[in-house]
């Protein structure tokens, strides 16, 4: 038994190992970017030593129990406890049944959490980030300074933008830096003028530096006012538009448009001081979707070269499309200029919910595990208690039990084990999933939608896994059972009456051999 379980144990590992081969690459693509040590995520030595180790100590370990456990059975009462013609121990079916049950309930518990975590992936998505992000490409340039003063990078950009304006398909372009939800922030600190602090006490709030066109471009709403125009340049008045978060706090009120706020900003052209406020847009999530709106300004770039913008683009085509046109236009204004980092709006934002869905898709994974790791064992069991009961079970059928209370019998063993799996692994879940509230969005860690639905599935799991050994026990023929299996030389069990065939152990039934 011993040689068998290891056997069983260490083959069971080797598959894993080479399904985790094929996996691992899909797996890394779903992690998100900033996790730690990314790149370093492999099978490596260290990690096939662990998994044959575990899986070898597995196999001892549930290869001993047993081996110990039938060494210590006595002879005498394991003959009239156990046998070929009578049902396994209770404490056999007790162990059995218990481990059946756990094996239930954890995977209840983890399906409970990956269909929170599932919960919240989707209220991720449907979390309006104020803008419009579909059909947008973006994409990263850096004029050297070395190369570009502060007026020729402005001149640069606003030339760009209206040859890539002129692509066909393009509906608009601009240029902000940092990208709305790309993991990037700015923040500087401000007063409202003729409200000063001390340094050390102004404002600290989220700012963008964007070119004409932004508004438009990301279908942000203008609330009041203007947006920036070609005519805000270095030696015009400062400029700043606000959103509307920016505005209920700082001027809760009055309206802002044509008051001033001082932020501590300055390029080396134009120097810090008051900015006229000139619209009013509206929020945007700027960190994560997950975050609440937070206060922001913009700033126009001509007002403020401290770095490179990045290209927004809306399209009426694929926006993949424009790749190779973007790129020609940017060679035709400076051949040694590369343009990277290219991607779609949906990208960025597919990798703002990265956290959410690799939570979800982690869980949903190890539950998954979990339920066909129970539904193996109650096949197993079931399918071990039909072999042991085959003598009874073609006895029963032979008196003229009807099939259907046969296949009752094994169907109802097995949803009453995983019935009681999951009412354990219910409660379980209203405590543990407490564990990783922090991790909700928009979900209770008790949301009955999601506890009622799920808890459905190991229910469904367990009558499918119980079908097929029921079916099995329901069709045995008795003649065939005993003649096979338990009487060598038998012959026939059945007896004519006007009742139909019936079976007697008694002498009152002549049994042929």
């Amino acid at each position: 038994m011993l040689v068998e379980s290891v056997l069983l144990a260490l083959c069971g590992g080797a598959l894993g190992l080479m399904l985790s081969v094929g996996l691992l690459r899909t797996l890394v693509k779903l992690v998100p970017v900033d996790l730690p040590r990314l790149s370093q995520v492999s099978l490596d030595s260290n990690v096939l030593v662990f998994a044959m180790i575990l899986s070898l100590i597995t196999g001892l370990f549930f290869g001993v129990l047993p081996a110990l456990r039938i060494s210590q059975i006595d002879p005498s009462s394991a003959s009239r406890d156990s046998g070929r013609t009578a049902t396994a121990g209770r404490s056999q079916h007790r162990m059995q049944n218990s481990l059946v049950v756990l094996q239930t309930a954890i995977g209840l518990v983890l399906l409970v959490a990956s269909g929170l975590l599932i919960h919240t992936f989707v209220r991720v998505l449907q979390v309006d980030p104020g803008f419009d992000r579909h059909n947008v490409l973006t994409a990263y340039i850096n004029p050297p300074d070395n190369r570009y003063n502060n007026a020729q990078h402005v001149q640069f950009y606003e030339q760009l933008l209206h040859r890539i304006q002129a692509i066909p398909g393009v509906k608009s372009a601009s240029a902000i830096t940092p990208v709305p939800l790309s993991g990037h922030s700015m923040t500087i600190s401000f007063d409202i003028e003729g409200h000063p602090l001390p340094q050390g006490e102004r404002n600290t709030t989220r700012v963008f530096i964007a070119l004409p066109g932004l508004f438009q471009t990301l279908r942000i709403s203008i609330v009041r006012g203007r947006e920036f125009q070609d005519s805000d340049q270095a030696s015009s008045t400062p400029v700043v538009v606000v959103s509307e978060s920016f505005a209920r706090k700082y001027f809760p009120d009055v309206d802002p448009v044509g008051l001033h706020i001082n932020p501590g900003l300055s390029d080396g052209t134009v120097k810090e001081g008051p900015r006229e406020i000139v619209g009013i847009v509206g929020d945007v999530k700027a960190g994560r979707l997950t975050e609440e709106v937070t206060p922001t300004y913009y700033v126009p770039y001509s007002q403020a070269v401290i770095m490179s913008p990045k290209l927004i683009v809306r399209t009426e085509v694929d926006p993949v499309s424009i790749t190779a046109p973007l790129r020609a236009e940017v060679a035709a204004m400076d051949k040694d200029l590369p343009v990277y980092d290219v991607k779609t709006l949906d990208d960025v934002l597919s990798r703002a919910v990265a956290r959410p869905r690799f939570q979800a898709i982690l869980l949903s994974v190890f539950g998954t595990m979990a339920l066909l790791l129970s539904a193996v064992g109650l096949y197993g069991l079931l399918s071990y208690l039909v072999v042991q009961r085959t003598l009874e079970i073609g006895l029963r059928i032979a008196l003229g039990e009807q099939r259907t209370s046969v296949l009752r019998m094994i169907l109802h063993r097995g949803l009453t084990l995983a019935a009681i799996g999951v009412a354990i692994g219910l409660a379980a879940s209203l405590v543990l999933t407490r564990i990783i509230s922090g991790l909700l969005f928009g979900v209770k860690p008790f949301d009955p939608w999601t506890f009622v639905l799920v808890s459905g599935i190991p229910l469904v799991v367990a009558f499918i896994a119980s079908a097929i050994p029921a079916y099995r026990a329901a069709t045995l023929e008795p003649v065939k059972t005993l003649r096979e299996q338990y009487l060598p030389g038998f012959q026939n069990s059945l007896c004519e009456s006007s009742a139909g065939p019936w079976l007697i152990t008694n002498s009152t039934c002549i049994i042929r051999f």
